[in-house]
């Protein structure tokens, strides 16, 4: 659509040389759909195709069911689309199936659905397991409390930054991750940070308006932008798992008053042009030549 991505021709030398006896460092589902579109002889653009359709049949599925669902919609468009179903392909059809699981396990109760949603997230990307802890704890996860607050902040960080030459010696893409953390600026006052940090406030001082089941999504939020701030030593790290959680804001936003849903609709619209010019030319995801 814009131009060759970032990822564009590691995904298509892997499409083919492809084979059933693949041992390499994708995960076990995105190769089986691979696999799959291969043995029915479709061809690279197929496999793309497929991955955005299982990513944004489940994201739509999910925007419908928030008020305000045209505006979620074009606001998706601008600030995910381009970073994900164009770019990221195996982390979008993760994210597809692990909010599934989110949103059966908060909103539905339903914890079978969430359990099989949340291991074909896994399945796809391995960054999806940081949200199996608000699937396993949701029942404390519903409570308007500053002590789970400060766990949603602070535990994460600590057990995550202690276990990461565990994680390094697990997968290497980690340790690949560590290495690499000097080549990548992280900046604490971009307007993007500044601007969830402002959503997040908004969302904190009206928790007791919110109904039960945003409120998980809420933590969610909190954990992702006090993750890349407690993790910005390791850029890319700290940006992947923020990454995932900027749709979650969507679910809470959608349920604030009047007044703060309205500011913090108008910060996400400002913030979703930002990020979708910011995507195409200060920062280009995009380009011939990639």
């Amino acid at each position: 659509m814009f131009g060759i991505d970032r990822d564009y021709l590691q995904y298509r030398a892997f499409f083919e040389s492809l084979s059933a006896e693949y041992d390499g460092r994708f995960e076990v589902g995105f190769v089986a759909l691979t696999l799959l579109v291969k043995e029915m002889g479709f061809s690279f653009w197929a496999l793309l195709f497929s991955s955005a359709l299982i990513s944004l049949t489940a994201k739509l599925y999910l925007i419908t069911r928030l008020s305000n669902s045209t505006f979620w919609f074009f606001v998706y468009l601008l600030s995910l689309y381009p970073l994900h179903e164009l770019t990221q392909v195996r982390v979008s059809i993760a994210l597809g199936f692990g909010y599934l699981a989110l949103y059966f396990s908060f909103n539905k109760r339903n914890g079978f659905k969430a359990i099989i949603f949340a291991t074909f997230s896994v399945l796809f990307h391995w960054t999806l397991l940081v949200f199996v802890p608000f699937i396993l704890f949701v029942n404390v996860l519903r409570r308007r409390s500053l002590f789970v607050i400060g766990v949603v902040i602070f535990a994460p960080i600590i057990v995550i930054f202690s276990s990461l030459s565990a994680l390094s010696y697990l997968n290497p893409q980690v340790g690949h991750m560590l290495a690499t953390a000097g080549e990548m600026n992280a900046n604490p006052f971009s307007s993007r940070n500044l601007i969830f940090l402002m959503l997040v406030f908004l969302g904190l001082i009206n928790i007791n308006k919110l109904p039960v089941s945003a409120i998980p999504f809420l933590y969610l939020s909190i954990f992702g932008i006090s993750f890349w701030y407690g993790m910005m030593s390791i850029p890319v790290f700290a940006h992947r798992i923020f990454e995932l959680t900027i749709f979650s804001c969507f679910f809470w936003i959608s349920e604030l008053p009047k007044y703060s849903k309205i500011v913090a609709m108008a910060l996400f619209a400002f913030l979703s042009v930002y990020l979708f010019i910011n995507a195409l030319y200060f920062d280009p995801l995009f380009g011939p030549n990639r």
